[in-house]
């Protein structure tokens, strides 16, 4: 049973599944969205049962997983709406408690959980590794994954077959109309042209290669297991030089200093505490974007037999699909746009 399976992960990751020779029962809460994310994908619909419900409706949830032998949870509420905070706050943590507690109650094996290097990251942490403990963030976002993790950690220490993926900044192909979050961040640099602040990083992971880590992990009997899947670490200089290299374009990246984005990203946190404005550049992002670390991968390499692809495939490939889908144009995605 997956939760989550029209979104951008979830959908991948079915389609991996599938492709692995399993029968998956999703459950949803638009039916509609399945023809419009996974048909797109190739995947035949007509061969996926549903059940339709939210990940905090516990019957919705343990009707899904009848006649199922391992479940995915990849569902999560993920907004930059400060006045949703509250909402993301108790729906992540609730919603993991309510799929974990009936799949351990159930008996199902594994029980994969996705969860992120948000609810791991600390600055100044060094590499991230699965085994490390849950952060404090200050964002919603990150909180909350933070207290699903809390969660989906006590049921592995009373040794609960409960499989967990960390993954970074997920990118890739669209999945009809999902097209993950950083989707977003990437059409808003091709529309610019500029990346910031030279000592920035990020890391990247292909929505495909995490699929391919969630299809790989549905093995029973091998209990708790932790997979960091951060992907690719590169620095601002190395993304603007993948950009140029994929759109002929060049990608200057501002001298910024960044002590200065930091306190840029207190200044907007001030400003939203008392206006309705919504805004990525937060503290928090500031923060990861300037002191963001490389992650350790090496499980999924060793252990699972998954090989990263590189991140030029990855982002050629997603900006393909914001072409496609109107959000960048064809000046924007430069000599790209000459292979669609």
């Amino acid at each position: 049973m997956v939760t989550g399976g029209t979104g951008f992960v979830g959908a991948h990751s079915v389609r991996a599944l599938r492709q692995a020779g399993h029968e998956v029962t999703l459950l949803v809460r638009d039916p509609r969205r399945i023809g419009s994310n996974l048909g797109p994908l190739g995947v035949g619909v007509g061969g996926l049962d549903h059940v339709v419900g939210d990940m905090g409706d516990t019957a919705a949830v343990t009707r899904a997983m009848r006649g199922c032998d391992a479940v995915l949870h990849s569902a999560a509420m993920v907004t930059l709406e400060r006045r949703r905070a509250a909402e993301m706050l108790a729906a992540n943590p609730a919603g993991a408690k309510v799929v974990l507690d009936a799949a351990v109650d159930a008996g199902l094996d594994p029980i994969v959980y996705v969860s992120s290097t948000s609810a791991l990251f600390a600055p100044g942490i060094g590499r991230l590794h699965a085994d490390l403990p849950p952060t404090t963030a200050t964002s919603a976002y990150g909180r909350s994954k933070a207290a699903a993790e809390d969660h989906a950690r006590r049921h592995q220490v009373d040794g609960a077959p409960v499989t967990i993926t960390y993954p970074a900044g997920v990118v890739g192909p669209s999945a009809g109309t999902a097209a993950g979050e950083m989707a977003g961040a990437i059409a808003l640099q091709l529309r610019t042209g500029l990346l910031p602040v030279a000592d920035g990083a990020v890391s990247h992971v292909d929505v495909r290669d995490l699929a391919a880590v969630h299809a790989a992990v549905m093995e029973p009997g091998r209990g708790p297991r932790r997979f960091m899947c951060g992907g690719h670490h590169l620095t601002m200089s190395q993304l603007a030089g993948i950009y140029r290299r994929l759109t002929g374009r060049a990608f200057p990246v501002l001298p910024l200093p960044a002590v200065s984005l930091r306190g840029f990203g207190r200044v907007m946190d001030a400003v939203m505490r008392v206006t309705p404005v919504d805004s990525v550049l937060t503290a928090e992002a500031m923060t990861l974007l300037t002191r963001w670390v490389e992650t350790d991968d090496r499980a999924i390499v060793e252990e699972l037999g998954v090989a990263l692809r590189p991140p030029e495939e990855t982002l050629a490939d997603a900006i393909l699909s914001l072409l496609a889908d109107g959000a960048v144009t064809r000046r924007q995605a430069g000599r790209l746009a000459d292979v669609t």
